[in-house]
């Protein structure tokens, strides 16, 4: 296999953690086969005359908490010169983050997710395909139609579309006299945007999970226990990661949606399960797989990097 030029477009790599961070996992593998390493900001990234460039920073990487990355040379260099491009900045999914996808497209580059199969599949709303899978659900902004949605359960989980890591959730009771207070308060806050209500699912006291998915395939799991009595599982949210294994549910639930994510050429996702109820498809970062192979021996960098040479070959 020839030496692939890879960059990783990414949030800056000082703030990773790394013994949790997947993006380094994923580095650390191509760097392990040989290949260029480097990575950019999307702020980095800039269209010049009909040409998208990069200010981008070649380095060596580690596992170690105390130095992870060297700089070995900085340069603005065309993303044609990339051979792979992985997108793997968080969300916030804005318009900042939907306009960089537009520069992406028009690059020469092996861009994983795909620019424009991220782009389609919202993270949240891509659930809506699939009613039969999932809590019930209900997405806009009339108020009168969510007080009526929220009525129907004991309690209603409310989400802002476009975040991550659990935040912009809350739960409220349905029936609760300062429930349409607050649900506009809340709506008021997500900005234009439509927002998301779903049945609360009791059952994530006991933890979602974070089936991952490659190539169309279930590969492993994580569950995601809460703690200290709040009901997101996130990490992000102070979450625990401990092990799972994949089940009747999960994989009928991934056969449903791997049809979608070939269409649009996602190569890694992450699919959100509670109580065998898809609740979210991640394209944009999935994370997780440290922790995946430390309870599993599941290695999805090196799956990964075995496609992507095979792609490229």
């Amino acid at each position: 296999m020839k030496t692939l030029r890879i960059a990783v477009q990414m949030d800056p790599i000082d703030t990773m953690v790394v013994q949790r961070d997947t993006s380094l996992a994923l580095m650390l593998e191509a760097q392990a086969r040989g290949h260029e390493v480097w990575w950019f900001a999307p702020d980095d990234v800039f269209f010049d005359i009909g040409v998208v460039k990069a200010r981008a920073r070649r380095v060596t990487v580690w596992l170690n908490d105390e130095k992870h990355y060297e700089t070995e040379e900085e340069r603005v260099r065309a993303l044609d010169d990339f051979d792979v491009i992985l997108i793997r900045q968080d969300p916030p999914f804005d318009m900042g983050y939907v306009s960089n996808t537009y520069l992406l497209e028009l690059t020469k580059a092996l861009v994983l997710n795909p620019a424009l199969g991220v782009r389609n599949i919202s993270e949240k709303m891509s659930i809506m395909r699939f009613p039969e899978l999932t809590p019930k659900t209900w997405v806009g902004r009339d108020l009168d139609a969510l007080e009526d949605f929220a009525s129907r359960f004991e309690q209603v989980v409310l989400k802002v579309l476009y975040l991550m890591g659990g935040d912009g959730v809350i739960k409220l009771r349905g029936d609760s006299d300062d429930f349409r207070a607050r649900a506009a308060k809340f709506m008021a806050a997500a900005g234009r945007e439509p927002i998301l209500a779903q049945e609360f699912l009791p059952a994530v006291s006991g933890g979602d999970k974070r089936v991952f998915v490659l190539d169309g395939e279930a590969f492993g799991a994580v569950r995601r226990v809460p703690q200290g009595g709040d009901f997101r599982a996130n990490l992000h949210a102070g979450g625990v990661a401990q092990p799972a294994e994949l089940d009747t549910d999960d994989r009928r639930i991934v056969a449903a949606v791997a049809p979608l994510l070939k269409r649009e050429g996602i190569l890694f996702a992450g699919i959100d399960v509670i109580a065998g109820k898809l609740i979210e498809v991640n394209v944009t970062s999935p994370t997780l797989v440290q922790e995946l192979k430390r309870f599993s021996g599941l290695d999805l960098p090196k799956a990964f990097w075995d496609r992507v040479e095979a792609m490229r070959a």
